[in-house]
């Protein structure tokens, strides 16, 4: 990715954001913006900027907070989403590029949801790969994560949410930055039963690391993506504890306070006029503008059924399924850009 143009911005808040920026080829083109999630990297949407922006489309994929030469604070309160939605939006701002059209996956998807609430004007249109919209007061806190798992337990038979209590405890970066190979072959399995048992199932995701564990890498991960990985939670580069504060911020609701201004459409009048005087208007809680829902047969997502979560938030919502796990970009690259394509141009 280093033969497109790079910039640097340091926010109001302090942090520094590395992110790649291909102009637009005419002034009526669209510009998208790519958030990754995690473990991953702007390397991982090298299909999609590469088709993109040789078709005239504008293209911005920051480094988020924790990865690769952007800022890797270490303290969790710099993960809200509020603080990470107001950093890009100064980018966008610096750059001058209008509205744009909002591509997320994975905690990108997180990302793009508060970005949503805070400030819709600045979208045209959102995809939402794999992991769907998160509406606002419905965070993953460790309470949520531990009452999801018990439900899924008890209705499908197996857990999805063990990792995140796993990224909680305090030697969970160490371990993991002593097996990177491992990680990432876990993180990108295919394999059903390996999923639920090490990564769904509580005290799994220990099991794998400390033993070093390895699973068959899909024919998609290819040498480059490796080397990618292997760079980007490299221990000298400050390994995975940055990038896991995203799962601990969820876990200690630190949201809690930006959030509760966003109310949806049917809160209670009393309950709203007792919150902040900013309040964020109620219409922004749902998905006012085109919305697309990439969805592949990952068991963890697939468990919590994006599709009908979201129908209610998002009344232009149109959902399209491909033969994929989690890396639906990575995996299905030519499909994931024909239907993306057709819905930016729609």
């Amino acid at each position: 990715m280093d033969s497109y143009p790079q910039s640097q911005l340091k926010t109001s808040r302090g942090f520094t954001y590395n992110y790649m920026h291909v102009r637009a080829s005419s002034p009526n083109s669209q510009t998208i913006l790519f958030l990754h999630g995690f473990p991953s990297s702007v390397f991982h949407w090298r299909h999609q900027i590469k088709y993109f922006s040789q078709r005239g489309y504008g293209v911005i994929a920051p480094e988020l907070l924790g990865y690769g030469k952007s800022s890797k604070p270490l303290d969790e309160q710099a993960y809200t989403g509020k603080g990470m939605s107001d950093d890009v939006k100064e980018i966008l701002d610096h750059e001058k590029v209008g509205k744009v059209v909002g591509v997320a996956h994975d905690w990108g998807s997180f990302l793009l949801s508060r970005m949503a609430n805070f400030y819709p004007a600045l979208f045209s249109k959102y995809v939402f790969v794999d992991v769907g919209y998160s509406p606002p007061g419905q965070g993953l806190t460790r309470k949520n994560v531990e009452f999801i798992n018990g439900m899924v337990q008890q209705h499908m038979g197996f857990s999805v949410f063990g990792y995140f209590l796993f990224f909680d405890e305090k030697d969970a970066a160490e371990i993991m930055d002593k097996n990177i190979d491992s990680a990432e072959s876990l993180f990108h399995t295919r394999d059903e039963e390996l999923v639920k048992k090490y990564m769904g199932a509580p005290g799994g995701a220990r099991t794998w690391f400390e033993a070093g564990m390895m699973a068959p890498k899909p024919a998609y991960l290819t040498a480059e993506d490796q080397a990618d990985f292997r760079k980007e939670f490299a221990p000298s580069r400050g390994g995975f504890a940055p990038a896991i504060n995203w799962y601990r911020a969820q876990l200690h609701d630190i949201n809690a306070g930006d959030e509760k201004g966003i109310f949806p459409p049917r809160a209670n009048i009393l309950f709203r006029s007792l919150m902040l005087e900013a309040e964020i208007p109620q219409e922004n809680y749902k998905l006012q503008q085109p919305t697309l829902l990439l969805t592949g047969n990952n068991v963890i997502t697939a468990s919590a059924d994006f599709p009908k979560q979201m129908k209610p938030n998002a009344p232009h919502l149109e959902v399209k399924n491909l033969d994929a796990g989690h890396w639906i970009q990575l995996e299905k690259p030519d499909e994931t850009n024909e239907i993306l394509g057709a819905f930016f141009e729609k």
